[in-house]
């Protein structure tokens, strides 16, 4: 998760929710980003999709239901995939992850710190392509 103004990024993590997708999860994920919608007045979210091979009903579900509940937030809402996000950040298409986190880190100096725990865990990717996601999001906004 990641959010920013077109600015300056104010605040990025990674917000698990471990159990399986159902009703619940859908309302507790939603209950986060509501939370962050009316403490930062966020206007735009930026959304990096899973590739479509990996999109199960739960995250098909959940998906539609934050978009409906953001749309009565007047958020507007902008949807990329890892591509989408390596095409704004990268001239050729990488070789491995690590150097989007890179191009993506230099712009964005305060995320130093994720890039070198990437080495230990690549789960920290996720930090990226949100940055990358909200990025885009304010640019399709303009």
């Amino acid at each position: 998760m990641a959010i920013g103004t077109r600015a300056e990024l104010i605040d990025w993590q990674i917000k698990g929710f471990d159990e399986t997708y159902s009703r619940k999860k859908v309302k507790k994920i939603w209950r986060a980003i509501e939370h962050i919608i009316e403490r930062y007045d966020i206007q735009v979210i930026g959304v990096k999709l899973p590739p479509k091979h990996l999109r199960r009903e739960g995250l098909t579900y959940c998906l539609k239901y934050v978009t409906e509940k953001a749309l009565e937030k007047d958020c507007t809402l902008y949807f990329c995939d890892l591509a989408d996000i390596e095409a704004h950040f990268l001239k050729i298409k990488p070789k491995k992850k690590i150097e989007l986190a890179e191009a993506i880190s230099d712009k964005y100096p305060e995320l130093k710190k994720e890039y070198f725990k990437l080495k230990k865990c690549e789960y920290h990717m996720k930090v990226f392509e949100a940055v990358g996601a909200l990025e885009l999001a304010f640019n399709e906004s303009l």
